[in-house]
């Protein structure tokens, strides 16, 4: 009797480590823990900071452009209460322009949701991060659904060293031509709250936040 209880005890011990496993390893957009090790530093650039006067995006079943990609919220996982959606255009791109102090790495996380609800995954191919431009290459993101309602932002690791140049650094994240838009079945990207760096390399940067000052305005 005994045995038979340590072997179902064992069973379901195994049958909880595989479903833990999985779970991690099939996900559901949960997103990533910002690691600083000892020595580093995090920074936290912050999209409706970066220039959007001039950028063409899509809404998800329309068109948005300009200061209108900046969307206020007072929701809980919104930093600094303002991020950027309806960027569902090919080549729309979103420009964090930095400076480094030396030459260094970088560990990269982009903190992102989906606008329709469904988790949905993003690769170099329809997603690209690119720094002072080469393309980085990265595992899959799998990006909690989500809405400009409600959002849900998480952070998602890229990679844990991309190399950092002394002086200025360019950021891109820029949406590739793919049919990931539920809503129209055409290019979709996702919404963007920040970008966080963690570095020892001494990095800052010079946000526009004046574009909050256009934030729910028409401009003619």
């Amino acid at each position: 009797m005994k045995k038979k209880i340590l072997a179902l005890a064992c069973a379901v011990a195994c049958v909880s480590a595989f479903s833990a496993v999985f779970a991690a390893c099939s996900g559901d957009g949960g997103g990533n823990e910002v690691e600083v090790p000892e020595g580093m530093k995090e920074y936290t650039l912050e999209a409706e900071y970066t220039p959007v006067a001039d950028l063409v995006g899509g809404a998800q079943s329309g068109s948005a452009s300009g200061y209108d990609l900046i969307q206020e919220s007072s929701a809980e996982s919104v930093s600094n209460g303002y991020f950027i959606h309806n960027i569902h255009m090919t080549d729309c791109t979103i420009t964090f322009d930095f400076t480094a102090e030396r030459a260094g790495t970088a560990a990269i996380y982009l903190r992102l949701i989906t606008q329709w609800g469904n988790s949905t995954t993003f690769t170099p191919e329809n997603l690209g991060v690119v720094l002072n431009g080469t393309d980085i290459s990265y595992s899959s993101l799998l990006v909690k659904g989500s809405s400009d309602d409600d959002p849900d932002f998480r952070d998602y690791l890229v990679t844990q060293s991309a190399a950092i140049k002394q002086g200025a650094n360019k950021l891109e994240i820029i949406v590739r031509e793919n049919t990931i838009n539920t809503y129209t079945h055409s290019t979709g990207g996702p919404a963007i709250d920040c970008v966080k760096l963690v570095s020892d390399a001494g990095i800052s940067w010079t946000p526009l936040t004046e574009n909050l000052d256009h934030v729910g305005q028409i401009e003619v």
